[in-house]
Formats: structure tokens, sequence, C-alpha cells
């Protein structure tokens, strides 16, 4: 349900008005992200040139919500005979490969997590967290990084 108005290509920023907690936020593009998007924008604007969604279905409407996950498992077997994949999936690759780069950071572990936490959408840490809840044991790694980086900051409101 992404609009063109709702995308700046020029800057690489997304304004994620329909997200699943209905929450409006937004999202700054890594700088291939950001590239990509333009390339898109550009070849697509040859055949639709007024078109209100930025990846528009037939009749320029909005994708049903089950598209991706259709056409995922549809590019999928073409590469690989592994049926457990899902398209959410590369959500979940998204947040713990972020955070697994972070581990030795210290401090600045808080500040990566809350940027991940509001470019994915959520409302809470613990939302974000909850990507390392289905790994036994890492869940409790990530807590402590972020409560030891909490004590830090405020070591009086800590007993």
């Amino acid at each position: 349900m992404l609009e063109c108005a709702d995308v700046d290509v020029g800057n690489g920023i997304l304004n994620i008005r329909y997200s699943k907690g209905h929450d409006q936020h937004y999202i700054a593009l890594h700088d291939s992200m950001a590239d990509l998007m333009r390339r898109y924008d550009s070849a697509i604007r040859e055949w639709f040139p007024s078109r209100k969604y930025f990846f528009p279905a037939p009749g320029d409407t909005a994708h049903p919500h089950t598209w991706v996950e259709k056409n995922f498992r549809r590019v999928w077997a073409e590469v690989s005979n592994d049926r457990t994949a899902t398209a959410y999936a590369f959500r979940h690759h998204y947040a713990t490969a972020n955070i697994n780069r972070w581990i030795g950071d210290g401090f600045a572990f808080d500040d990566k997590l809350t940027c991940l936490s509001k470019s994915m959408g959520h409302t809470t840490l613990e939302s974000t967290r909850y990507y390392y809840s289905v790994v036994p044991g890492l869940s409790d790694i990530v807590l402590k990084k972020t409560e030891d980086g909490f004590n830090e900051l405020v070591p009086e409101v800590v007993s």
C-alpha cells in the first residue's frame, strides 16, 4: 500500500502510513536500496507515469496482503527445494543479523536497537527483542545488553 507520494527517492526516505500496528513511521533507506528504488521508479514511470502506488497492482490498486507470500513461494520454488522458508523469515533475518553485528558495541547497542525497532515499525523494544525469543539463550544476551546500557545511562534508577 506504499503510495508514490510516500516515497522520497531523492533522499531515500519512506513514509510508512500503513503498518501492522497502524502506526506511521519513517524509514531511511540504505544507499544501495535507495539506488535500487530510484532505478525501479525511473523504469516503471515509463509505463505508469502517474501511478498512485509505488508498486502498483493491475488497475493501479494496492496489492492484496497475500501477494508477497504467494510470489515469494513462486520465486523461492525456482531456486530452492526448501519448503519451510517464508517471506517473513527475511524480516526475522534482518532483525537478528543487525543485532548480531552490534554485540560488542557497548552503549551504542541501545541506540542502534532503538533505531532498528523504530525502522521496523515496532512501538516497543520488546517487540524487536521478540526475534531473539525464538532462539534459546540469545534472548537473554540481548536483554542483558540493553539492561547494561540502561544501567550505564541511569544507574540511580536501577536497584
